[in-house]
């Protein structure tokens, strides 16, 4: 998700300011963030309200008013806005898509390019999973943004779309500029180089794989598992950091680091959790987005949550990403494996059979 501390030297791109919009009848939330390269930094956030005596017409009137002078204040490039989920109430369903009409209209009347998501994408792209509560939502966006004083909660939806839209912002770009570019579930997964150029036989570590239920059954390939040893050796400063914390089960639980899955490299796994921590997606580049988000998508499939991190993220607030990844294996229950039979078939390069653990000592 980020680039790697101390492998390249590429310039930092110029600041990209985004304006995330929670919409809502009585109170509509806002959020301004700027991001650079793999940084990103609160701007300003806050709410506009609508007032519950007027008529309805008056009211959206109201939200636009503020909203456009808002846009007009700070001056955004883009602008996401959070989806509407239907409830049993229809009458108020049918107000809420109204305020959030009003919502896609005022950035879009400015002429920026107006994305839109999910509520339950917003917080797997914040939190890591899709039904977290709004005090995690909270809590992540101030990790996210250091500094940032949350004037609301509304506020605070609004600046996790924004950063939802950081780090999709890339494929979603090129989809809507027609580059013929493939849904992510629909690719195959190559993971981008880190630094290092594109592996043999194409752009990535890895190769290109037909399906999660093959990919998953075959053994790492010698290159993949010289690749994962060949990192570990050359680990940033950054992930030394962090393995520190994570070895030895000093969280509860079992972690490894540069593991070779499905073709690629991953920072760190708990197997027994099903877990994954990534602190580089290549949100700094548009081509590394498009990679990630279907590296994602492939690891979800096969069963893995992914926590993503920035790397001045852990230099800044270890104690704040150690928090959060222990909340997350706090969350699931320890999935076990199969135990492999007494004498199982190793693979290629020593590795055990697949979904089987290696031997231990009874």
């Amino acid at each position: 998700m980020f680039a790697r501390a101390g492998r390249t030297e590429a310039a930092v791109p110029s600041p990209v300011r985004l304006l995330g919009i929670d919409p809502g009848l009585r109170h509509t939330g806002w959020g301004i963030i700027d991001v650079a390269g793999n940084r990103l930094s609160h701007v300003a956030d806050g709410a506009v309200h609508s007032d519950d005596s007027c008529p309805l017409a008056e009211r959206l009137v109201q939200l636009h008013d503020a909203l456009s002078a808002v846009v007009e204040r700070y001056r955004p490039d883009e602008a996401a806005v959070e989806e509407t989920f239907v409830n049993s109430n229809a009458v108020s369903t049918l107000k809420l898509g109204q305020a959030r009409a009003v919502a896609l209209l005022v950035p879009a009347q400015a002429g920026l390019a107006v994305a839109e998501y999910a509520n339950n994408m917003v917080k797997k792209a914040v939190v890591g999973q899709g039904r977290a509560e709004k005090a995690q939502v909270q809590t992540m966006v101030r990790l996210l943004l250091p500094g940032c004083e949350i004037g609301s909660p509304d506020a605070a939806d609004a600046l996790a779309v924004a950063i939802c839209h950081a780090h999709h912002r890339a494929s979603w770009s090129m989809w809507r500029r027609g580059a013929g570019v493939t849904p992510p579930a629909q690719q195959a997964l190559s993971r981008p180089g880190r630094g290092r150029g594109p592996a043999a036989g194409g752009e990535g570590e890895g190769h290109s794989v037909p399906a999660v239920s093959n990919q998953a059954k075959r053994y790492p390939s010698p290159q993949e598992t010289e690749r994962a040893r060949v990192l570990r050796r050359d680990s940033t400063e950054v992930e030394k950091m962090l393995w520190q914390k994570l070895r030895n089960g000093q969280l509860g639980a079992k972690f490894g680091r540069q593991e070779p899955i499905f073709g690629f490299t991953v920072d760190f796994v708990s197997h027994d959790h099903r877990l994954i921590i990534e602190l580089d997606g290549g949100q700094h580049a548009e081509q590394r987005a498009a990679h990630d988000e279907r590296r994602t998508k492939m690891l979800e499939q096969a069963g893995f949550r992914i926590m993503r991190f920035w790397n001045n993220d852990v230099g800044d607030n270890l104690d704040g990403v150690l928090t959060t990844i222990k909340a997350r294996l706090d969350e699931t229950s320890v999935l076990r494996r199969p135990v492999a039979a007494a004498n199982p078939s190793p693979g290629p390069a020593g590795h055990p059979l697949p979904g089987r653990e290696r031997d231990s000592e009874s």
